[in-house]
């Protein structure tokens, strides 16, 4: 069991279910840290995508959305579950904050939203296994 458990989530069913798992491994009096980063995708990424940025909004309400659905999870066993949304590169804000929280794990699914369907792994989780600073536990869907 460990104490301080991070769990990145980016609303996909990966996700939660990670988050599922998560909870099953934090201790009873541990802390879970839900975090989703909402990407800065630059310029060029943005052309010939249009549809992505017409949706409207910035993203922060199904990141806040993501980790409050952790949060009820974990109070539904009784764990403390810290929520927290950052800008930028999600796998280095993911193994920055696993490092400001001094987490023990870090628990993701092994693919997210926005991944193909033919990749063995996502590849905001394969970033995060070559550089986290924690055990890393990659849930499989």
């Amino acid at each position: 069991m460990y104490e301080t458990v991070l769990i990145p989530v980016d609303g996909s069913d990966e996700s939660l279910a990670a988050a599922t798992e998560a909870v099953d491994l934090a201790a009873s009096e541990g802390t879970i840290h839900a975090l989703a980063v909402i990407e800065e995708l630059p310029m060029h990424r943005r052309s010939g995508k249009a549809e992505k940025f017409d949706q409207g909004g910035d993203g922060r309400t199904e990141a806040e959305d993501a980790t409050a659905a952790v949060a009820d999870r974990a109070a539904s066993v009784g764990i403390d579950c810290e929520q927290t949304v950052l800008e930028g590169v999600p796998s280095r804000e993911i193994c920055s904050y696993a490092e400001e929280i001094d987490a023990e794990a870090i628990v993701i699914g092994k693919r997210g939203a926005s991944e193909s369907a033919g990749e063995i792994l996502g590849s905001t989780t394969e970033r995060i296994l070559k550089k986290a600073p924690a055990t890393v536990v990659a849930v499989p869907t």
